[in-house]
């Protein structure tokens, strides 16, 4: 078997990789990796990461509580119950915690958290609900508040001033949306230019002082947690954004297929694949959304629609070698490792160096998992051989694979005695390890 075995990996190397990554806290992962397993011990593992899940919600609810958040809060509290098996001591102190902050809280804290639930179980408000009447829905302390700073027009700020650069990289922004913000002045523009400024956290907190009026900073507000490393609350803007003011293309980046990303790395996977099947629906061409799926279906185990997609999004984007790749790690998956060798070498051809076909840099990567295809099925030497010169001819540094397909070079040849370079691949390389 070659290294693409370990796309297959037994029950027994599915709970170690799960141990380990609850040891480093991505419990949500471990989860994924042993829930419909059997047997005591993928019980156990289970047992652990839905532990762990429920302490780090338990420990989120009482954090949004400190900062006034009530309704993210009780939110986490029924995420920690339901990862556990009821009611215990823990959940009880969170939830008398939870009720003290809330009781303690001024006016202005309780109404920044009263919005309504997030549909994507995320935490975060999605629609406000309503102000009282003669109430224009927020309330402020301070004569200094966004209230009092009537908006200045940003383009009476001085050449030099940094906000004036926030300001012109929204022009990139569709225009509904590029109006709403920029309308908002040059105080909102100040809360936006601390993200590049280096102070995520600041700008976070500026930043909720806009939301119930605009739904829109919900966009740059997830800018501002992603810079903090953040992604529970930059999921949730994103998701709200998407209710709010519908997901669309900002920038280079779409909202929606960020949010898919964005969910699937807290363990959500199918949430985000959803994500984007419904903006699929209306932007049924979208390179980026399109690409987004095929990569999270593949990553879901459903091989043979990622390909699909894969396939029709290279006859619009015949130059994208992600797309052979993605379509050569499915067809190994599925078993098919000629038809992986076929579209890898498709891929390679419309990137040719020669200089008169629109040539693309070599794909060093393309030309790893090819060489590695061949030798370990005894087929075109010589084909091998090309590729792995022009392997060495274009990568930055010397990997382990590369070592790998040097010594599976010698076994083609005919080379029988490589004990010692089978001992040298080998070294370092821990039990379990796929490379072994």
């Amino acid at each position: 078997m070659g290294l693409f075995s370990f796309l297959k990996a037994s029950p027994e190397a599915q709970i170690q990789k799960a141990n380990k990554l609850i040891a480093n806290g991505e419990f949500a992962r471990a989860r994924n990796l042993v829930d419909g397993l059997e047997g005591d011990e993928a019980a156990s593992t289970l047992e652990a990461a839905l532990s762990g899940l429920r302490t780090m919600n338990l420990q989120e609810a009482v954090a949004l509580a400190n900062a006034g958040e009530f309704e993210r809060a009780e939110e986490h509290l029924t995420l920690a119950e339901e990862f556990g098996s009821g009611v215990d001591e823990a959940l009880r102190n969170a939830r008398r915690a939870v009720r003290e902050k809330q009781a303690a809280a001024p006016q202005k804290k309780q109404r920044a958290a009263s919005g309504g639930g997030d549909m994507f179980g995320l935490g975060g408000g999605a629609m406000p609900a309503p102000p009282a009447d003669g109430d224009d829905g927020v309330m402020y302390e301070e004569s200094g508040s966004a209230k009092d700073n009537a908006p200045e027009s940003i383009w009476t700020l001085p050449p030099d001033d940094p906000r004036l650069a926030v300001a012109m990289a929204m022009e990139s922004y569709p225009e509904e949306m590029r109006e709403r913000l920029l309308d908002l002045g040059t105080p909102f523009i100040s809360a936006v230019s601390m993200i590049d400024g280096g102070d995520p956290k600041a700008a976070i907190a500026a930043l909720s002082e806009w939301i119930e009026k605009e739904p829109a900073v919900r966009h740059e507000r997830a800018r501002a947690a992603l810079n903090d490393g953040n992604i529970a609350l930059a999921a949730s803007d994103l998701a709200s954004f998407g209710v709010e003011v519908g997901h669309q293309q900002v920038g280079q980046q779409h909202t929606a297929a960020l949010l898919a990303q964005l969910l699937t790395q807290q363990g959500r996977l199918p949430e985000g694949i959803k994500v984007l099947e419904t903006a699929l629906r209306k932007e049924p061409k979208h390179l980026q959304l399109r690409g987004t799926l095929a990569h999270l279906l593949e990553l879901s185990g459903q091989i043979e629609r990622a390909d699909e997609i894969a396939r029709a999004l290279v006859r619009d984007h015949p130059k994208d070698m992600g797309l052979y790749k993605l379509m050569a790690r499915c067809r190994i998956r599925g078993g098919k490792r000629m038809g992986a060798m076929q579209v890898l070498e498709s891929g390679l051809k419309s990137n040719c160096t020669t200089g008169t076909c629109g040539a693309q840099p070599f794909d060093v990567e393309a030309g790893r998992m090819l060489a590695q295809l061949y030798l370990e099925d005894g087929l075109d030497l010589k084909r091998a051989e090309g590729l792995i010169r022009q392997v060495k001819g274009a990568r930055d540094s010397v990997t382990w694979l590369d070592e790998y397909l040097e010594v599976l070079l010698l076994k083609n040849r005919g080379e029988t005695q490589l004990t010692v370079q089978i001992e040298a691949l080998l070294e370092g390389v821990p039990e379990g390890d796929p490379r072994r």
